[in-house]
């Protein structure tokens, strides 16, 4: 049996493709030692693993002044990564688990070099959990037009103060700031398929490619799901995710697109969106709860509207749904152009939506056959993978070799 460290960051879209490796992990006989913050302890014990809190210093989010979903250049993620995460929390973390052994540590990617410094000073290996697309080539940091307004000089002074006094309190060696993000240990869990990442063959066998990691969520609401095919043929899923999901004018948008399609529609709007406004402009085919079961509804569905999250799309994908995607921040541009690559899905322009463009993208995926059979391949790349049990089971073996 071997006992594992796991090190995450509090996120949904960061913690909830581990929790069915880990439960797996746990049930094939090895101790997993979870460490986020307090809000994800419920939701962790679920695996069987032990929960290990650690603080979220939330003033030095305030201080850097933006989020992870706000970033305007790479370096302003670079900072994010070196000021809000690694240089507070590493020491914690490490302080944490000071008097405990491990075989092994799995950290986040949002951790970077953090991670193999957690490796480096615990003296064990590391596997890098990557729940993103892997960045096969940096590419040169160009100045975004949106980006003209940041002082990079002074930027650039912040990281390099923030690397040097890490390489210094741990005795390491400072990586440029390209590797900051890079420095992901010594194998690479990704929660995809080599199908679906772009420039695959750029990345060598140390990346491990076991697909999404799909299981039943224990919080997942009930739902009418005889009301879903009981006036139409076709079922269309509008969400977008947990954070970007109180756009009120969107959701207007989507009630006058959709008005006249005879399918029956199911919004999801998130728990704090105050949608009594537009009372008297929703569509009566048109089904919306604060939440509803995602795994169970994209398995009905025939088309799925989403702002590209990689955790949505790749739910839909694995049950073979096409997709409209409206892509807001952070990667979600990324996964919606491979999306659109492979043929199964249109991606939209979010700051030029008109209800006739949104209208004419989702008749064009529900009506032609080619985004069903494009999707359909993805999602046999996906269940081709294995999934959590491959996953937990490549991490035994890469055990029995070190």
């Amino acid at each position: 049996m071997a006992r594992i460290l796991y090190v995450n960051v509090p996120s949904e879209g960061h913690v909830n493709p581990t929790l069915g490796l880990v439960k797996q992990l746990v049930e094939n006989g090895e101790e997993v030692v979870y460490m986020c913050t307090e809000e994800y302890r419920n939701k962790l014990a679920q695996t069987g693993a032990q929960f290990l809190p650690y603080q979220l210093n939330e003033e030095i989010f305030k201080e850097l002044g933006f989020s992870p979903t706000e970033v305007k250049h790479p370096l302003q993620f670079t900072e994010f990564m070196l000021r809000g995460i690694i240089q507070p929390h590493i020491p914690e973390i490490l302080r944490l688990v000071k008097n405990e052994s491990f075989d092994f540590v799995l950290f986040d990617s949002m951790f970077g070099w953090g991670g193999h410094i957690l490796a480096e000073k615990l003296g064990i290996p590391s596997i890098c959990s990557i729940t993103h697309f892997v960045i096969a080539n940096v590419p040169d940091f160009e100045m975004p037009s949106d980006a003209i307004d940041l002082d990079m000089d002074a930027l650039r002074d912040r990281i390099t103060n923030a690397a040097q006094e890490i390489g210094a309190e741990y005795n390491v060696d400072v990586p440029s700031f390209e590797e900051v993000s890079r420095q992901i240990g010594q194998y690479k869990l990704i929660f995809t398929s080599r199908y679906f990442q772009p420039d695959a063959d750029k990345l060598d066998n140390s990346f491990i490619f076991t697909g999404p990691s799909i299981i039943p969520r224990q919080d997942a609401p009930d739902f009418p799901f005889e009301q879903l095919r009981s006036r139409y043929e076709q079922v269309v899923y509008i969400s977008m995710g947990t954070i970007l999901n109180k756009d009120v004018e969107f959701y207007k948008l989507c009630f006058e697109a959709f008005k006249d399609i005879p399918a029956q529609f199911v919004l999801s709007c998130g728990k704090d969106t105050d949608l009594d406004p537009l009372g008297d402009c929703i569509p009566h085919h048109f089904i919306i709860e604060p939440y509803v079961p995602q795994l169970e509804i994209l398995q009905r569905v025939d088309a799925f509207i989403t702002h590209a999250g990689m955790n949505s799309t790749s739910e839909a994908l694995y049950y073979n749904v096409p997709l409209v995607m409206i892509p807001l921040s952070s990667d979600q541009p990324v996964v919606a152009k491979r999306v659109e690559e492979l043929g199964a899905g249109i991606a939209l322009d979010k700051n030029n939506l008109t209800p006739e463009l949104l209208k004419a993208a989702l008749l064009k995926v529900l009506n032609e056959a080619s985004y069903k059979e494009s999707a359909n391949r993805i999602g046999d790349s996906f269940r081709d993978a294995g999934g959590y049990q491959e996953a937990a089971n490549r991490i035994v073996s890469l055990f029995s070799k070190v």
